[in-house]
């Protein structure tokens, strides 16, 4: 009997066992192993070596570079530099089409429409796509505004309130990476200063920003969170010039509030 015979038990194709736990399905251990290594990436851990692929599966040094060769040939997983493996852009096509099943700008409208209207401001949510923040939904006010963030357009992830919002919530390891990615384009000190802001933009869920997109442009962005994970930031934007201390403040308890509500809708929604 081979290694990956003996190592998974026999049983039915479906449904439950009498302890209720689901049943494996039979004579698909290699496959059930392949996946079981592709399912070891995660924002925390976004490569793998072998040595992890051996300390998490206990099988031997061929059988795992036989399961790493199926999912490379998928085209699932790439090797970065020797030993080294990360997920490849194909994986993404899966994440789009889990994304496809819930339809975040339908259910965020309706609270965008009210916050615009509460505000008399243009509200946007904003979701993280790769190194992108982009614009899901927007409800603009009755004298809008010329802004960059616009429905499906992409801007970077370190200007902005919602935008660091989304950045704030990387991982350390991917963060790293994006800020190395765009470190060319950002100073010493203009790196430290992110990277202090997104420490107080963590700890809070809130964020603030004053023309660092689009100039004279406030905004006022808070978290959405759906499952643990922040999948989305609320913001409303206006021009500084039409802004006094009572107006900034109404808008900042208005978003925070909606972000709160979109928040529970999106968990409910999870829940179904």
């Amino acid at each position: 009997m081979s290694e990956d015979q003996s190592s998974e038990p026999s049983a039915v194709a479906e449904g439950s066992g009498a302890n209720g736990t689901a049943q494996r399905t039979k004579g698909v251990d290699s496959a059930r192993r392949a996946l079981q290594i592709l399912l070891q990436f995660t924002e925390s851990t976004p490569e793998l070596t072998l040595e992890n692929v051996l300390d998490a599966h206990g099988i031997s040094v061929p059988s795992a570079y036989r399961y790493i060769s199926l999912l490379r040939e998928m085209d699932l997983i790439e090797e970065r530099e020797k030993g080294r493996f990360v997920l490849s852009p194909q994986v993404l096509k899966l994440a789009h089409a889990a994304e496809a099943t819930f339809d975040y700008q339908a259910l965020a409208q309706p609270f965008l429409d009210r916050l615009a209207e509460q505000t008399g401001e243009s509200a946007l949510y904003l979701r993280r796509v790769n190194d992108s923040a982009v614009c899901i939904a927007i409800a603009e006010s009755d004298h809008p505004i010329s802004i960059s963030f616009r429905p499906g357009q992409p801007l970077p992830l370190h200007s902005g309130a919602a935008a660091k919002l989304l950045l704030s919530a990387l991982s350390p390891s991917k963060l790293n990476q994006y800020l190395q990615r765009v470190g060319p384009t950002m100073s010493k000190q203009a790196r430290k200063r992110l990277e202090s802001d997104l420490d107080a933009i963590r700890d809070s869920g809130y964020a603030e920003s004053a023309g660092e997109v689009d100039q004279g442009v406030w905004a006022s962005a808070a978290a959405i969170r759906s499952q643990g994970s922040v999948v989305g930031a609320v913001t409303v934007v206006a021009p500084a010039y039409r802004l006094d201390e009572a107006h900034r403040a109404q808008i900042i308890e208005s978003v925070r509030g909606v972000a709160n509500e979109l928040q529970r809708a999106f968990n409910s929604r999870a829940l179904e």
